[in-house]
């Protein structure tokens, strides 16, 4: 069985109006397919849109496709290969501008057996989408809030959280029974250089995982590499960081006026299983 989808609204089921591809409830809530290709499961929105301006979502698209994280990239691919059903659907849980879901699908299709995946990515920011689909991202692209995911439970057989914080329950509520989670978690040195400039008193702490009750660690991996970047590739990696908005414009201006030579990347990608009928 393929992805079932829910209504954000009222949690109904959802059905697929075959000639617009839009959805529709049975208390006619109704979400559309925009004309850049994604779908829209969240409500009109009057204000600008939320989250980041075209601009930097187009200098972190450059960023990214420089390949500068190809070791995240293989890395990654290795895994799910060894790790993912064919037929399989994978949902890529905030996936941003799309570029992980682009590589990993190229990567996939290297595979000498074919495991044909079924590709979905989310995103709550609609410049982000909107890049998506325009980038050609392969699979279901949809505008979503995380806190309320347009799926059924238990209807996701793959689910990659990539260097984002994994927010509330909702994720594991669409991950199936013994389905599995693969998250990018930002070790105790990524970004060192970088935290040097907003925290007076950096200290290196321990890594930890802190996952929802529901899912159980299987694997832990260390990656850590160095990259040559300069000061406004820096500013882009750090808006990607959760801590971005403490950087004071002096902060800033101080790491663009900079060169790392060695910017320390370090990540641990952690491969979770859901538990089978453990309650949410």
């Amino acid at each position: 069985m393929g992805l079932e989808f829910q209504c954000p609204t009222c949690g109904l089921a959802l059905k697929q109006h075959k000639a617009s591809q839009g959805f529709y409830c049975a208390d006619k809530h109704h979400f559309d397919r925009d004309e850049q290709g994604y779908w829209v499961f969240t409500k009109p929105q009057r204000q600008k849109p939320t989250g980041d301006s075209r601009e930097q979502v187009r200098a972190k698209r450059f960023l990214l496709e420089s390949g500068i994280f190809s070791p995240l990239v293989d890395t990654l691919a290795e895994i799910i290969t060894s790790s993912i059903r064919p037929d399989a659907c994978l949902l890529d849980y905030e996936c941003a501008e799309g570029f992980y879901l682009r590589a990993l699908a190229s990567k996939l299709a290297e595979v000498e057996n074919p495991l044909n995946v079924q590709y979905v990515g989310v995103a709550d920011a609609e410049n982000a989408i909107f890049a998506a689909a325009k980038a050609q991202t392969p699979g279901m692209l949809c505008l979503s809030s995380s806190k309320k995911l347009p799926f059924a439970d238990n209807c996701v057989d793959f689910i990659t959280v990539i260097d984002r914080p994994l927010k509330g329950k909702e994720s594991v509520r669409v991950l199936k029974d013994d389905g599995t989670m693969l998250l990018v978690m930002p070790g105790p040195r990524h970004l060192w250089q970088l935290r040097e400039y907003i925290y007076s008193d950096l200290v290196e702490k321990p890594f930890q995982v802190n996952l929802p009750s529901a899912l159980s660690v299987k694997s832990t991996q260390p990656l850590s590499f160095t990259l040559a970047v300069t000061g406004e590739q820096a500013l882009t990696l750090l808006d990607m960081a959760p801590y971005a908005w403490r950087a004071t414009d002096k902060m800033k201006h101080d790491i663009q006026a900079s060169h790392f030579e060695s910017l320390e990347i370090d990540y641990v990608l952690v491969l979770a299983h859901k538990r089978m009928s453990e309650p949410l």
